[in-house]
């Protein structure tokens, strides 16, 4: 299983929470941190590594605070993936054979091509999710979730 770590999973939710305000509206780190109960020096850390990344800005003064510095619908969770985690299975025969070697450099390693099938699937997946889409899944599961209760009472005759 892929781990995710606290700080991807940080960064996601903050960037997502961006994603659903007005385009331009700022918060500032206490708003971020107390919405998404991030810790308020995490949520500082990590905004500023994706502000050095392109993906977020930040505004000073008293009217200031966070923003996405691009569309919703142009920031994958791909890129977010790789700013904050790095490439996921891009090492792993490395990781796995410190000591020993599986065959990789002389292209015997029969474990390699899975790892890269994997590595290659996910990212193709990470890439075609953007911050836009699961604010309009989760909308439309809302929206059917609540019609269906709201029919489920209704008996047809």
């Amino acid at each position: 299983m892929m781990k995710i770590s606290t700080k991807t999973e940080y960064g996601l939710r903050c960037l997502l929470r961006l994603a659903r305000e007005k385009e331009g509206e700022s918060f500032s780190i206490a708003e971020i941190s107390q919405m998404e109960h991030v810790p308020k020096h995490y949520a500082q850390q990590i905004l500023l590594r994706l502000g050095r990344a392109g993906l977020v800005k930040s505004t000073r003064g008293t009217e200031g605070g966070f923003a996405l510095a691009k569309s919703p619908k142009s920031i994958t969770v791909a890129q977010v993936v790789g700013i904050l985690e790095g490439v996921p299975f891009q090492d792993t025969c490395n990781q796995f054979n410190k000591h020993a070697d599986c065959g990789h450099q002389h292209g015997d390693c029969s474990i390699r091509p899975v790892w890269e099938t994997i590595s290659k699937r996910l990212w193709e997946a990470l890439e075609s999710i953007t911050l836009f889409a699961p604010q309009n899944s989760f909308s439309a599961r809302k929206s059917s979730t609540r019609n269906d209760s709201m029919n489920s009472g209704r008996s047809s005759a």
